[in-house]
């Protein structure tokens, strides 16, 4: 198995991950049916976090990309179903798809509150309190507002939903850091997080959608700064 290490990690250290692995499959270096390397070894190789890599491995098995044989992890696609994936990776890089993103978003992330209102558990709650605790104390950190939504799509207890919320993350976050560089973007994505955290934790999902369509009106709203 042949990988190059990752050189450029900012911002999108997951999606590089990616990248680097679809390369390496799509260019023959790993073979279908081919075993992974253990975890350790392969972040060792491409030069990343454990927790990076993670992030990305299941990402691809979202995708179906690997599969998890037991302790292994199995490439099962072949390169030409590697390219669509790629494809769907480089969506990421192309801007004028932001109106599209934002209407994915609406429809997925409004699904997400109502069934998190009725299947968050407490470890959940505590997790979204935590990230919304965490955005208070550094009004640059974009990664806990990254975060905030994964572990509401987490609360969801829908594991297709947590993944692709996951994938949508990890190709849109160099535009959260870019919001998060205007002004008064943070506040406003800090009230909107602590309004929808107290809705799921009520059960309340009609005030929940309702924070959630509020919450990403403000996105599209800062979205025509960025252009």
């Amino acid at each position: 198995m042949q990988l190059a290490k990752i050189e450029n990690k900012a911002p999108k250290i997951s999606e590089l991950v990616m990248q680097a692995i679809l390369n390496a499959i799509n260019e023959g270096k790993i073979k279908l049916d081919e075993d992974l390397l253990p975890e350790r070894e392969l972040a060792a190789t491409l030069g990343v976090g454990r927790s990076s890599l993670r992030e990305s491995l299941a990402i691809l098995e979202f995708l179906g990309i690997i599969e998890l044989r037991g302790n292994r992890k199995v490439v099962v696609k072949d390169p030409a179903y590697i390219q669509k994936a790629i494809s769907l990776l480089q969506l990421s890089q192309q801007t004028e798809l932001l109106d599209d993103f934002l209407e994915y978003r609406r429809i997925i992330e409004v699904a997400i509150v109502r069934l998190a209102c009725d299947r968050a558990t407490m470890e959940d709650l505590l997790k979204l309190e935590y990230y919304v605790n965490k955005l208070a104390q550094d009004p640059t950190d974009a990664l806990a507002d990254c975060d905030f939504h994964t572990a509401l799509a987490n609360s969801s207890h829908n594991a297709l939903l947590a993944a692709s919320i996951e994938l949508v993350n990890s190709m849109i976050m160099d535009l959260r850091i870019r919001f998060f560089a205007i002004s008064d973007y943070h506040q406003k994505t800090l009230e909107s997080h602590k309004a929808i955290f107290e809705a799921v934790k009520a059960q309340n999902k009609t005030l929940a959608e309702k924070e959630m369509i509020k919450h990403l009106k403000n996105i599209g709203n800062f979205s025509a700064v960025t252009d």
